[in-house]
């Protein structure tokens, strides 16, 4: 009896802090606003009344100039909001920015004539305590959230050997920054004589597979340039994998600026691969999947339940068919579809793939193939976090194409693991649907798959969204 996947442990809860930093670039520039209306406030409790529509856009041009040269001034970097000080010594030049460009729109508006010219250092000040005020809480909570490892971003090093100890005597000036979560190398039985503090957990195809069942934030590949037949063998064994990948070796001793490489750390780094949808673009589509699930669910509830009731008419068995799929990170989860086959005759693994008119299919099941509604329910799965209604569709395991896996016939297959599967994707509303009888078939829906991988955004999920309910509701491949 095949065993159903168990849903994954419970993980200790971790932040990105690019989004922790943009969460406290919006709150600034929230209290900057607030500012300037309490300054105008203030003025107007103290000298009377102002002319409405002229002092608020002085306000708002102050607030967006100090916000901007906040991010300038590297404010939000994790060693600034780390330390109270230095996070209070890095406000005084905006603030004060911001301030001129209100003396400076106030001018504008007022043709020379500068009436409450106290209130841009009213505002000021009002900042300047409302900003600092709000570091208080901030630091502390940063502090907590560092101690408990929250904030640090998971490095695995591959190559145990000098540049991986240089690597790591780096990464130390940052403390709460990074964490090592262990070193790999193939060279199990040879390595190198380097002291290293830091645990060997085993090979790269053992990094492969434990990254799919703990976090890993970044590769850091750690081999000298002259070893390029063996770093390549290693970024195709990553290549599925869904961490930043990044390349280090002694450049400082190459002899030009180094400075204009990316850093991890103190540690300049060649760019290989970036993970896909992370930070704010994975809070933009889960906020886009969550919301637009939950009306359609909504929306869609009366025919969901009719859909229920005529499965249960029409022949015995359960409503739901919940199959294995490969999903995120190519780890299993269940996919929940209406059933659509007789219950003794379906075919858990998709050793064999569905064809027109096949008789396994009722007559139900054949009214809501054609419609697409025995996809509905995947819904559930969007709420529950384990699809997207944009993405790769998910396939059983045994899925195959001219009698061959779909992972033995196209070698970058994996790759489509590096975001979550959908309900609907570029590949469908492109007409790669449905039964798969050539390896040109497979090979075509992959390269649309990664298409929309490279290139995603909320629009391109709209665009497809919309194609599906124009186009692809009755296609001419669903059955």
């Amino acid at each position: 009896m095949l065993a159903i996947p168990e849903p994954a442990p419970p993980r200790a809860h971790t932040i990105s802090f690019p989004v922790m930093a943009g969460l406290v670039r919006i709150t600034d520039l929230i209290l900057l606003i607030v500012a300037g209306y309490l300054s105008i406030r203030i003025e107007t409790d103290l000298y009377g009344s102002y002319p409405k529509g002229a002092i608020e856009p002085a306000a708002w041009a102050g607030a967006l100039a100090a916000s901007f040269s906040l991010a300038r001034a590297s404010a939000y970097s994790q060693s600034v909001l780390m330390s109270g000080p230095v996070q209070l010594r890095r406000l005084v030049r905006p603030l004060a920015f911001g301030a001129f460009c209100q003396i400076a729109c106030l001018f504008v508006l007022y043709h020379g004539n500068l009436p409450f010219r106290s209130w841009p250092f009213v505002w000021g000040l009002v900042a300047a305590c409302a900003l600092g005020l709000s570091r208080l809480p901030l630091i502390r909570l940063l502090g907590r959230w560092s101690r408990d490892g929250r904030l640090a971003r998971k490095v695995a090093i591959v190559g145990a050997g000098e540049h991986s100890r240089v690597f790591m005597e780096r990464l130390r000036e940052e403390p709460g920054a990074y964490q090592v979560v262990g070193l790999y190398d193939d060279r199990m039985s040879r390595l190198p004589d380097v002291p290293l503090d830091v645990p060997l957990r085993g090979t790269v195809a053992d990094l492969v597979q434990q990254s799919r069942e703990e976090p890993v934030d970044v590769i850091v590949v750690a081999l000298p340039l002259n070893a390029a037949e063996r770093i390549k063998s290693i970024m195709e064994q990553l290549s599925s994998t869904v961490a930043d990948i990044v390349l280090t070796t002694d450049l400082p001793r190459l002899g030009f600026d180094y400075t204009q490489f990316e850093v991890v750390g103190r540690n300049p780094v060649v760019a290989v691969r970036e993970a896909p949808l992370k930070d704010w673009q994975a809070i933009e589509k889960a906020v886009l999947d969550r919301s637009i699930g939950l009306l359609a669910l909504v929306l869609l509830s009366p025919l969901l339940l009719a859909t229920v009731i005529a499965i249960k008419l029409d022949s015995p068995g359960p409503v739901l068919f919940r199959q294995p799929r490969m999903g995120f990170n190519n780890r299993p989860f269940i996919c929940y579809k209406f059933r659509s086959m007789h219950s003794a005759m379906t075919d858990l693994l998709a050793d064999r793939q569905t064809t027109r008119d096949d008789p396994r299919i009722t007559r139900v099941g054949r009214v809501i193939r054609k419609l697409s509604i025995d996809e509905l329910p995947q819904i559930f799965n969007v709420l529950n976090g384990t699809m997207s209604l944009v993405g790769p569709r998910p396939h059983a395991p045994n899925t195959k194409a001219a009698d061959r896996l779909f992972t033995e016939v196209v070698q970058q297959y994996a790759l489509r693991h590096r975001v979550k599967p959908g309900i609907t994707g570029w590949a469908q509303v492109n007409g790669w649907r449905g039964e798969t009888k050539t390896i040109d078939q497979i090979e075509q829906r992959v390269a649309c798959d990664l298409f929309y991988i490279e290139n995603w955004s909320v629009r391109f999920d709209i665009e497809i969204m919309i194609r599906t309910l124009l186009g692809e509701v009755r296609s001419k491949t669903a059955f």
